[in-house]
Formats: C-alpha cells, structure tokens, sequence
C-alpha cells in the first residue's frame, strides 16, 4: 500500500471531478483519499460527488494494487501545475 499526501490545489483552475474518476479508474489498483474516520473511494462517482473535500488543500490518497506506484504518479500529474 502506498499513501501520499497530495496539494489537490496548487492549479490556477481545479481539475474536473470527472477527470480524477476516470483517471482512477484506468488504474488497476484501489485508490481512496481519507477523511479523518472514513474512506472514499476515487473511481466511485457517487462517493465522490457525495464525499469528496474539495475544500481541504492537501488530501491523503491510498493506493493499493499491482500498479500503485503508476496510479500515484498519474493521480499526481493530474494537480501539477
């Protein structure tokens, strides 16, 4: 499992959430980001729609499965500015 903490706001515009998700779900492995008790899960666009913190700047993502560290740099690429 690989966990990175990510400034989701270092861009002058956001990225579409639609954009994360489909990100996310060209990866094999898991990927979540994690609120204080709870977990939500990046390719399920209703958890995100409903769950997602797009006010927090830095975000902490897990990434778990056979292409985790691929996952995280992709996911990472996508709030560079």
């Amino acid at each position: 499992m690989l966990r990175r903490t990510m400034d989701i706001r270092q861009r002058y515009h956001p990225i579409p959430l639609t954009v994360l998700i489909t990100t996310a779900n060209s990866c094999d492995c898991d990927i979540f980001v994690e609120y204080e008790a709870s977990r939500v899960n990046v390719k399920d666009y209703e958890a995100m729609i409903r769950n997602f913190d797009t006010q927090a700047q830095n975000q902490l993502f897990f990434f778990n499965g056979t292409d985790e560290q691929h996952a995280e740099e992709r996911i990472q690429r996508l709030f560079a500015p």
